[in-house]
């Protein structure tokens, strides 16, 4: 092999052992990226709901209590009657009542 191969074989091999260290390290990045996003702290599911308690009637019988967003849907049933009652999550204000009637 002349000289001049060599060299060529030579900055090949330096030309490869960049590219793949490079390689490597956008794979360790990708790691370590997945790795924090699974070990993050998250938000608790129950933080954005700042209530302590939530007023229905009394005598009432809950059917269902949905939360949503910034509102928490509480469907109920008093003396034979059902009512959805929508409540601010934050405040516990309702907001709205409206009664489940039959056609």
């Amino acid at each position: 092999m002349t000289d001049e191969a060599r060299m060529v074989i030579g900055k090949a091999r330096r030309s490869f052992s960049f590219s793949m260290g490079i390689l490597l390290l956008g794979f360790m990045a990708i790691v370590l990226a997945l790795v924090y996003r699974a070990t993050k702290d998250r938000e608790s599911a129950a933080e954005p709901y700042g209530l302590e308690a939530i007023v229905i009637p009394n005598g009432a019988e809950v059917i269902s209590l949905v939360p949503l967003r910034d509102v928490i849907a509480v469907t109920y049933s008093l003396e034979g009657q059902m009512a959805l009652r929508m409540i601010d999550a934050e405040t516990g204000e309702i907001i709205k009542e409206i009664p489940v009637v039959g056609e």
